[in-house]
């Protein structure tokens, strides 16, 4: 794109956002209950990067209705599925990104934006966090930063993955609150590492939902809190069974063994064993990575929706297929479709939304499968299989 196209469509976008923003603030504190610190840092006439622990989907929005100008935010490209948020994104500056793959693209458009005088986000975990605990840092953010040699302001969420955990379908109504600092300052960036940047960054951004929640009780009420925790938990501490765990309104039970608990007002798990989510799907993790190092875990999805698209982004078939699963094999089954996938060659393994899940071939063909949580089995149970697999 030449310099004076680029231009333009900056000021097209800034535009934008000077009209959204000023319609949409007001809303956005009714809708949310949020409290901010420090966000008058956000009024920096320079450039910067802003990273932070993600834990809504709505995180950016939010972000930036407490800047006084547009921050570009790192998008991944499955949100670019239909017109109307194609057009939006645009109109957004939003820089789309290929999740789990280089994407030099992208990482050229932020260099760009930064020596335009503009703000620039993106969240290091990659996704939105599933269990209330920071996800695993993706170490190319501080090369990144290392690239944009700019100023990196973090902002931490606390009380969003109460208000809305990823694997639920309604907010519940209750606080969150926004901290900004400052992470890195511009004339310390050259003198630090990667390495030495990513390990400072990595304790910045973690946050556990639940130790915060201790200290601070805050209520956060609403319907259905339960409902569909099975995305997430998918192992019964009473019983081990695999996949077993099924939800209703505010109460999720083990299939086999009948074992039932309730999400309460605080979030917390009221039942035996594990009292959040947290814990939970640290303990399913290390037992579910125990068989899967001796092979022993196989997965069937029965009917499910798969798209296949070329390294150009055409579609090149929507159907409804079976999946298996196992230690050397992802085998796709429907009607004109047999596809046997070595795992050993399934590469950018990640989840977007809800229900989401993609990963590339070594060809560099994108898969995209949308799981339904009533008939199909947990999505972070299917992944966590996969992604095991996939390394050796």
């Amino acid at each position: 794109m030449k310099k004076s196209e680029f231009k333009r469509k900056l000021k097209k976008e800034d535009l934008f956002y000077d009209i959204i923003s000023t319609v949409l603030r007001p809303f956005l504190r009714f809708r949310y209950d949020i409290k901010t610190h420090n966000k008058d840092i956000l009024k920096s006439k320079e450039p910067y990067l802003i990273i932070g622990n993600h834990v809504m989907a709505d995180d950016p929005v939010i972000v930036n209705f407490h800047s006084n100008k547009l921050i570009r935010y790192i998008a991944s490209d499955t949100n670019y599925d239909t017109t109307w948020k194609r057009v939006v994104l645009s109109m957004g500056g939003a820089i789309p990104f290929s999740k789990g793959n280089s994407d030099f693209k992208a990482v050229k458009h932020l260099l760009r934006l930064v020596k335009n005088n503009k703000p620039v986000g993106l969240y290091p975990e990659g996704g939105r966090c599933w269990s209330g605990e920071t996800e695993e840092i993706i170490f190319s953010t501080a090369k990144l930063i290392k690239i944009l040699n700019t100023t990196v302001y973090r902002v931490m969420t606390k009380g969003g993955y109460l208000k809305k955990p990823r694997w639920a379908d309604k907010y519940r109504k209750g606080k969150i609150h926004f901290y900004y600092d400052v992470l890195f300052k511009k004339e310390e960036i050259k003198n630090l590492t990667a390495e030495e940047i990513y390990v400072k960054m990595k304790s910045a951004i973690y946050h556990n939902e639940y130790k915060w929640q201790k200290e601070n009780s805050y209520i956060y009420k609403g319907k259905n809190r339960a409902e569909h925790i099975e995305r997430l938990l998918y192992l019964c501490p009473n019983c081990k069974g695999f996949d077993t765990i099924s939800s209703r309104e505010d109460s999720f039970k083990c299939s086999e063994c009948k074992t039932a608990w309730k999400i309460n007002d605080y979030g917390f798990i009221e039942g035996d064993y594990y009292d959040n989510t947290v814990d939970w799907n640290l303990w399913q993790k290390e037992i579910l990575n125990n068989k899967l190092k001796n092979s022993e875990i196989e997965i069937e999805t029965g009917s499910i929706d798969i798209k296949k698209f070329d390294k150009d982004g055409k579609k090149l078939y929507n159907k409804k297929v079976s999946i298996r699963l196992d230690s050397k094999n992802l085998i796709i089954q429907g009607e004109g479709i047999e596809e046997n996938i070595y795992v050993e060659n399934i590469k950018a393994i990640s989840i977007t939304l809800l229900d989401i899940f993609e990963f590339y071939n070594n060809e560099n063909k994108k898969y995209r499968i949308i799981f339904n949580p009533e008939i199909n089995p947990s999505i972070i149970y299917f992944l966590e299989t996969l992604k095991f697999y996939s390394r050796r």
